[in-house]
């Protein structure tokens, strides 16, 4: 009986498979075949692309230049010039009279019987303001008066004395002490005489005192005196501005005071009002608190103004040649002034600048700008630093005017 363990005569090797299970793990080598080919492919287009970006990532320009980006705006052009630019010290106060006289009493303890003025009156000199008592002091003049006429009574009796003294003393019937008495009783009555003049005078000015009168033609500016008042000696009784002349005290900055001189032209300005006056004098002195000096700009008398308004004065101080560019270049960065200086043909750059004073349509340089440097007037708002631009065709007066 045959033994089924044991192995038969012809065995199959161990690697024989049927066709059917060889075809498929053909078929998956080339998958795999093709799917490292597609690999490759994709590494090899990955390393190009890196080959293509490296330039920029290590920092070296591309190989194709940039284009010029276009001019951003048409504009118009100006040379910085030097020119004769009058240069206005500023300062402001009050208006005030050129000299405010105060009239006082010069009789004590009388009482004001009379006020013939009220303030804002123009008045002559030697006319009355105020008038006091005065029928004592009349009294006394009266009093003083006649004892002029005594004292000049006996004058004569003593000069007729003394006469007759020297006619007895040539015949020698007179003494000569006689002689002498005489001639003294007779200095005497000269020297009473003088005396009771002297009383009468000073009665007849005190008499004056009793009526106060203008010491000059102006304008009362206040009056004090009140009817019925006893008024003591020096009692003000009314403020004078003197011959109507007032002045703008303007305070100017000590560093300005070296330009000023009297005679200098000068615009006073109260709100919508206009004067043109002069500067009468610059005060010596400079106040330490402020650091302000006092200029005395006398007013003409049309002026309108009145003495406590406050104004400004504009001191035309002599003109000085300094280097000017066109307002309208004036821009603002930052809160600093500035200028587009036209760099070659067609770029600008922003240019800081020192700005001084404005007058006439032009500004003052006074550092950041060299003479004859080309600044842009008309567009200078919509630039940038570095901008392309196109230049406008040249107007009359050496400025490009924007089409």
């Amino acid at each position: 009986m045959p033994d089924h363990n044991l192995p038969s005569r012809n065995p199959a090797p161990e690697t024989a498979s049927p066709p059917s299970a060889a075809r498929p793990r053909r078929r998956g080598r080339r998958g795999l075949l093709l799917a490292a080919l597609a690999a490759g492919a994709l590494g090899l287009g990955g390393a190009a692309l890196w080959s293509m970006r490296g330039p920029a990532v290590s920092g070296r320009a591309p190989s194709l230049p940039a284009a010029e980006p276009p001019p951003a705006l048409t504009v118009a052009v100006a040379p910085a010039v030097a020119r004769p630019m009058a240069r206005a010290v500023v300062g402001d106060g009050s208006v005030v009279a050129w000299q405010e006289l105060v009239v006082g009493a010069e009789a004590g303890g009388l009482r004001v019987v009379e006020v013939a003025v009220e303030a804002g009156d123009r008045v002559r000199q030697g006319q009355l303001l105020a008038r006091l008592e005065d029928s004592v002091l009349a009294a006394q003049r009266d009093a003083a008066e006649a004892g002029v006429r005594e004292a000049e009574a006996a004058l004569r009796v003593a000069q007729q004395d003394l006469v007759r003294s020297v006619e007895l003393s040539r015949g020698q019937i007179a003494a000569r002490q006689t002689l002498e008495q005489r001639e003294a009783a007779e200095r005497q009555a000269v020297a009473r005489l003088a005396a009771s003049r002297a009383r009468r005078d000073e009665a007849v000015a005190r008499l004056a005192q009793t009526r106060i009168v203008a010491p000059t033609d102006g304008t009362v500016s206040r009056r004090t005196a009140l009817l019925g008042t006893v008024v003591p000696m020096g009692q003000e009784m009314a403020r004078l501005i003197r011959d109507d002349r007032l002045e703008l005290d303007a305070r100017v900055p000590e560093l300005d005071l070296a330009a000023v001189e009297p005679g200098q032209r000068v615009r006073v300005v109260h709100g919508e009002r206009e004067v043109e006056a002069r500067v009468r004098a610059v005060a010596p002195t400079v106040a330490p608190e402020t650091r302000l000096g006092t200029v005395h700009v006398a007013l003409p008398p049309d002026s309108g103004l009145r003495p406590g308004m406050f104004a400004r004065a504009e001191i035309q101080t002599e003109a000085a040649t300094t280097l000017t560019v066109p307002q309208e270049a004036l821009v603002f960065r930052d809160g600093r002034p500035a200028v587009f200086v036209l760099t070659g043909e067609d770029r600008v750059a922003l240019r800081p600048l020192a700005a001084g004073r404005r007058r006439e349509g032009v500004v003052e340089v006074l550092g950041g700008l060299a003479p004859g440097e080309r600044v842009v007037v008309a567009g200078a708002g919509f630039l940038s630093d570095g901008d392309r631009v196109r230049l406008a065709s040249a107007a009359p007066g050496g400025v490009a005017a924007a089409r």
